[in-house]
């Protein structure tokens, strides 16, 4: 079964976002991602932003995934990062984004991109667990939260898990 935290590693998780401006939280996102994706990071700040000015990765909640496809990229590379003040990002109801996932994947699996896309999108609909992010100790304690949570989702009972937490 597929699954997004397969994609995510606890040393690509930042609770504390430093950057201001949408560049810049993109930059730090890419950081995250550009040694297990084997791409420089400023090559693939380039490649998110220039999937940002074809529009928005910002969704419903405070909540954005930077994503694009790039060659030469040996697997799907994701990573979160929570801004804790939270800054316009290009929101549909003019919210600030305080939650977001960076994702990078090679070309050649677009079922797969998509899926996970997918798979990040139905978990962060759920308010409680974009609230539980938020207020997460420590990257390993986020990332066990969202394997609970992910877990249970694929067994239909996501508001349980956070509940649990």
């Amino acid at each position: 079964m597929l699954r997004w935290t397969d994609f995510l590693e606890v040393d690509a998780v930042r609770l504390s976002l430093e950057a201001r401006e949408r560049v810049g939280v993109v930059h730090e996102l890419a950081g995250l991602m550009a040694a297990r994706a084997r791409v420089p990071a400023k090559e693939l700040t380039e490649h998110l932003l220039a999937r940002e000015r074809l529009g928005s990765t910002a969704m419903a909640g405070g909540v954005a995934v930077p994503h694009c496809r790039l060659v030469g990229v040996p697997r799907i590379v994701t990573c979160v990062g929570i801004h804790q003040e939270g800054l316009d990002f290009g929101e549909a109801n003019g919210g600030r984004v305080r939650v977001f996932v960076g994702m990078v994947s090679p070309p050649d699996p677009a079922g797969l991109h998509l899926n996970v896309l997918a798979r990040i999108g139905a978990l962060l609909r759920n308010a409680r667990l974009r609230e539980a992010l938020l207020t997460a100790p420590s990257p390993s304690a986020l990332r066990a939260l969202l394997v609970c949570v992910e877990d249970a989702h694929v067994s239909q009972r996501s508001e349980a898990a956070v509940a649990r937490w």
